[in-house]
């Protein structure tokens, strides 16, 4: 029903194969995730330079603002 001392060895054995074999396998996934990564930051990276110099050369398309319709308004009635 149990098994032997002898067996559990046989067990280990296999296990140390398996991991042992195992290990250039891991390491090749660990380095593309880490290359993945980068890769996703340098394009984070890239997504948020341009949008930016999208939008200050939006601003600056604008011109300055007019102050000429402000100062055709009355001031306001408000006091302190």
């Amino acid at each position: 029903m149990f098994s032997s001392a002898n067996n559990g060895r046989s067990n280990q054995h296999s296990r140390q194969n398996f991991y042992q074999g195992s290990w250039p396998s891991l390491v090749r996934m660990i380095v593309l995730e880490i290359l993945l990564l980068l890769a996703l930051a340098v394009g984070l990276v890239y997504y948020l330079n341009w949008s930016s110099d999208v939008a200050m050369s939006e601003f600056m398309a604008t011109g300055q603002p007019s102050l000429q319709a402000v100062k055709g308004h009355p001031p306001c009635g408000r006091s302190a």
